[in-house]
């Protein structure tokens, strides 16, 4: 899966940047956790236990952020450098297309549904790492960019179409013949996730209802609605309040009336 590069058509993208704020921030994460829990004594075994995905420990002992955690946990080195650089390589030229909010949103969706997977076909197995998600991020780039040209194991030129689906296919084979290595079916949970996100717009609406975020300013939106015909409703009754003041007199007014005037009089 790690095996390839980019080549230099990202240059296609204008003023886009080389290291946008998310992926900065993930891979500093990815790197963070490594190298602190690996300063310590049993400190990747530790990471592992907690932060890992084990299927078991998330149902029996409630360990519900593993299906988060473990795409920051990673084996060794290689293993993150490898997914680090492909999470780069493929994800920053996705963030200055989509936007940072929903560059994320896509990255831990994919690799929620890689957890996902890992849980339905294995409840004993440990599963670490970003390549779950990275995967999905392939399926997108191979979406919007099928026409670029990589180079699948640093040797052979092939556009993105047709390489996702040599990747899909590499995936498929070693999970069949290595039944012990369920990373390779997760790995596809991603790529499907992830797939099925772009293809369907009632699905991207939907999970984008379900964002905090969105939810809040949904919220925010409909409060400055609200205030807003009430400030509508409450000039009308000053105006006609004016009115009686101008015909008859301020002595005139009833206590609701002078109520309104004295809430109007703290929106001035």
């Amino acid at each position: 899966m790690h095996n390839f590069q980019s080549d230099n058509s990202s240059s296609a993208y204008g003023r886009a940047s080389p290291f946008p704020p998310v992926i900065r921030a993930l891979i500093a994460a990815n790197v963070a956790v490594f190298v602190l829990f690996n300063l310590f004594p049993r400190g990747q075994e530790t990471l592992f236990f907690y932060f890992g995905l084990v299927p078991h420990f998330v149902i029996a002992k409630r360990m519900f952020w593993q299906p988060l955690t473990y795409l920051f946990v990673h084996s060794g080195v290689l293993h993150l450098v490898i997914n680090m650089l492909m999470l780069w390589m493929f994800g920053s030229v996705l963030e200055n297309v989509w936007g940072p909010r929903r560059f994320l949103g896509y990255y831990f969706f994919c690799g929620i549904g890689a957890a996902l997977f890992s849980m339905l076909l294995s409840y004993n197995l440990w599963t670490v790492g970003a390549s779950g998600a990275i995967f999905g991020l392939l399926v997108a780039y191979a979406v919007l960019f099928p026409d670029t040209v990589i180079l699948i194991f640093f040797l052979f030129p092939m556009k993105m179409r047709h390489a996702v689906w040599v990747l899909i296919g590499i995936n498929l084979l070693s999970a069949i013949s290595d039944q012990n290595n369920i990373a390779y079916l997760a790995h596809l949970g991603g790529g499907l996730v992830g797939f099925l996100y772009l293809r369907y717009e009632n699905l991207r609406r939907w999970l984008h209802a379900l964002s905090p975020a969105v939810q809040f300013g949904a919220y925010q939106k409909r409060r400055q609605q609200k205030q807003q015909l009430e400030l509508n409703n409450l000039d009308r009754d000053v105006d006609r309040i004016l009115d009686k003041i101008s015909a008859h007199g301020i002595n005139s007014l009833t206590k609701e009336e002078r109520r309104i005037l004295e809430r109007k009089s703290r929106y001035s």
